[in-house]
């Protein structure tokens, strides 16, 4: 099945209800009786609702101190950051409560001006001096202000058929549903976003399918030498080549980076392999930094050093080269072509490939109005069609990322960072694509 039919396949199959449709109704959400299709399970509602849904809590930061950046505060990487709207490595976009920050020269002393003495990032909850400020970018100043969280609640319906609403734990970024209650089934989850007084119909989010239900385009046979060698015991070295989501942005811990959960996955399905896996991984960098340097210079987080450097992967004698570059996502076709082609070229036909779609990020850096469109971004058609043209293998994760919205799943809330950086579970999504490639 060719990437085109799945796109047109994930149209066919957009999330839908049948029979009894769940409504945005003001600060709540409205349950019609009727049967939802949960995957291959019909499930009946008898006794319709109206279910309120409680706003995401808004927490208070009081005298915070801080210096004034002598950056611009602009998106997320410009100006001094809010430590409460912080999700790890940069702060959430849109926590930050418009209005509600005063920054002064000392605790309960002189109020500071905004638009003179600072100037405010809204989205992204940064701060920096303005251009007529009474303080320097040495002075600390100390500033008070609020910031909102994100939940998932889970609407689920009993044996009987009556329907109710499970709230969520609260979260700076990533709110994980809560499961159904026991002789419970989950019929959908709902977002309360960031600010949200209201709930709206994109808030609402139907389980259709199941993740066994998604429909990916990962290959199978494509890697022979290295699977022959994992059922016959040989030691196999695997190289992951990527970027900062490779390197482990924004797993919990090391063992939960996807290069990490698909090796620990090897190791268990092929306990008598000797299996050794390098994570060579630079954050911000892309395929063209690793392959020619001096004409795409690195400037990344390492000072001086520079481990984007493509002998590395040559040294270290891979039978199997894993490939994730997200930063790859502004290539046309023909530029996967001449990237990736002369990836192959220095590989040499010895070295086998897998190749993996990039996850989805935030909706601006993909071109998309809402979490629920199917994949269409230029660079992952490329990489279909580049890995059926060489016959290499294909990790989709993309496709998995883009099947979430029928698992109930707003797929920005596996977005550790709100902008790239993925979760556990999102990791976790690139290993059980590598493995298929295995199967």
């Amino acid at each position: 099945m060719n990437y085109r039919t799945l796109l047109l396949l994930s149209f066919l199959q957009a999330p839908f209800l049948q029979g009894s449709p769940i409504t945005a109704q003001g600060t709540g959400v409205e349950v019609a009786p009727g049967s939802f299709n949960v995957g291959s399970r019909m499930v009946g509602v008898t006794q319709g609702a109206t279910l309120p849904v409680a706003a995401a809590p808004i927490l208070s930061v009081s005298d915070e101190p801080l210096t004034l950046s002598v950056d611009k505060p602009a998106g997320w990487a410009k100006g001094t950051r809010l430590r409460g709207c912080n999700a790890r490595d940069v702060n959430a976009s849109g926590s930050f409560v418009p209005g509600s920050l005063q920054i002064r020269r000392s605790v309960k002393g002189e109020l500071l001006k905004e638009g003179e003495d600072y100037l405010v990032d809204t989205e992204w909850g940064h701060v920096g001096l303005g251009p007529k400020s009474r303080v320097t970018a040495k002075d600390k100043v100390f500033a008070s202000y609020r910031y909102s969280l994100e939940r998932m609640d889970t609407v689920q319906v009993s044996a009987g058929g009556k329907v109710s609403l499970k709230q969520g734990k609260p979260h700076i970024s990533a709110p994980v549903p809560p499961e159904a209650d026991p002789g419970h089934v989950a019929v959908a989850h709902v977002l309360v976003s960031h600010g949200a007084v209201e709930v709206a119909p994109d808030h609402i989010y139907p389980i259709t399918e199941t993740a066994a239900q998604a429909v990916t385009a990962s290959t199978r046979g494509r890697i022979p030498r290295t699977l022959a060698k994992l059922k016959a015991g040989e030691p196999v070295t695997i190289v992951c080549l990527g970027d900062s989501v490779t390197a482990g942005g924004n797993a919990s811990k090391p063992e939960r980076r996807y290069p990490d959960v698909f090796v620990a996955g090897l190791r268990s399905r092929f306990p008598k392999a000797r299996i050794e896996m390098q994570n060579l991984s630079a954050g911000g960098s892309n395929s063209r930094q690793w392959l020619s340097p001096d004409k795409f210079p690195y400037k990344g987080l390492h000072g001086d050093a520079n481990p984007a450097r493509f002998e590395r992967v040559i040294e270290a004698k891979p039978d199997l080269v894993t490939i994730e570059f997200v930063n790859d996502a502004g290539l046309s076709p023909a530029g996967v072509e001449t990237s990736y082609g002369e990836i192959l070229k220095r590989l040499g036909p010895g070295v086998e490939v897998i190749l993996i779609t990039p996850h989805f990020t935030m909706w601006r850096m993909m071109g998309f109005k809402s979490m629920r469109e199917a994949e269409k971004r230029p660079y992952v058609l490329g990489l279909h069609e580049f890995a059926e043209k060489h016959k290499v293998g294909l990790a989709d994760a993309s496709a998995r990322w883009e099947h979430l919205a029928k698992e109930g799943l707003p797929y920005l809330t596996l977005l550790d960072n709100t902008i790239n950086h993925p979760d556990d579970r999102g990791h976790l999504l690139f290993a059980e694509e590598l493995w298929k490639c295995f199967e």
